[in-house]
């Protein structure tokens, strides 16, 4: 989606996605109608949506307008609108990091529970990693339900029971300590030991396929790769950062060099890859299709280069199977 079409859609909805307010009543008015159509439609356990990179800001000007990349919001809300549209809903969003615009402000975080609310109205579970644009203390502060099922403390560990596997979410966040606010941490992840010594358990005594999510990609976490090359339990790993759909394989077993872990890494609401992927899982496997809504670098242009376009025709029907 270029300029041009975010200036329609925002027409469309009379400039409302760029008002913290309205952007959420609008979304709203989405979920009423969801839920007045509830007998015509359910919600699948087995499907879930995961989103990486949606940078929101609560930072606005005095006529209530974002002043960091104004398309920015009306982006997310055109994939939340597509979501709630769906006839099938998904139980599950997991969100892997970069919630927040840039340095984890509360007001980031306060405006996107604005954005969450019709999502979760329609009966879908929201759950969020850490990226280096994140702050835990101000995340925890406005979503303390993440704060309460953490399964580490003083991280965001969270464990997405879907029907036919588990989904664990990690954090790696490496925050400095003592940051003012409108610091910078680092950019680069870490997994520290205390989620290493709680995974390495909950692999052990995995009954059940483990599917493995962080905001970071492994090659800047060799250590949590460890832990994945020698679990069995452990069959692919989805993060984010890079602002691009890529999909691959990270690891071979070299116990058994049959099997491989997949690596998939998900698109942005920001800039790169605009999109989300749509996860179906069943007792053999999970199927990742990338449900693309344009490209940019860094923003949309009204003329913007070929290559844009080209990308997202190469990236059409673009999907990962995960065998269990």
């Amino acid at each position: 989606m270029d300029r041009k079409e975010f200036l329609a859609t925002m027409a469309a909805i009379g400039g409302a996605a760029l008002v913290p307010s309205a952007s959420a009543s609008v979304l709203r008015e989405v979920a009423d109608r969801v839920e007045a159509e509830q007998g015509q439609r359910r919600v699948n356990p087995s499907k879930t949506i995961l989103m990486g990179d949606i940078h929101i800001s609560g930072d606005f000007n005095a006529e209530g307008k974002p002043k960091h990349y104004p398309y920015n919001p009306i982006c997310f809300e055109q994939q939340a609108r597509e979501i709630l549209a769906m006839r099938e809903l998904p139980a599950n969003l997991i969100i892997l990091g970069d919630v927040a615009w840039d340095h984890g402000l509360e007001e980031d975080y306060r405006y996107a529970a604005e954005l969450f609310k019709p999502l979760q109205q329609a009966g879908i579970r929201i759950t969020m990693a850490m990226g280096n644009h994140d702050r835990r203390a101000p995340f925890f502060s406005v979503f303390e339900d993440h704060l309460k099922q953490t399964r580490v403390a003083g991280r965001v560990v969270s464990v997405v029971e879907l029907p036919e596997a588990d989904f664990v979410v990690l954090d790696s966040l490496d925050e400095l300590p003592n940051l003012k606010r409108g610091e910078s941490t680092k950019v680069d992840g870490e997994m520290d030991q205390a989620q290493i010594d709680w995974l390495e358990g909950y692999l052990a005594a995995a009954k059940r396929p483990v599917i493995l999510g962080a905001h970071h990609p492994l090659n800047e976490m060799p250590n949590l790769e460890a832990v994945i090359a020698k679990s069995d339990a452990a069959v692919a790993y989805i993060y984010a950062h890079l602002h691009i759909w890529n999909k691959g394989v990270r690891i071979i077993r070299p116990k058994d060099p049959k099997r491989m872990v997949p690596a998939v890494c998900l698109p942005s609401t920001f800039y790169g890859d605009i999109g989300y992927a749509v996860m179906y899982t069943s007792k053999e496997k999970a199927v990742i299709e990338y449900s693309s809504n344009g490209f940019w670098w860094p923003q949309p242009v009204e003329n913007p280069p070929k290559e844009w376009a080209q990308r997202q025709e190469d990236l059409a029907a673009e999907r990962c199977i995960i065998l269990f």
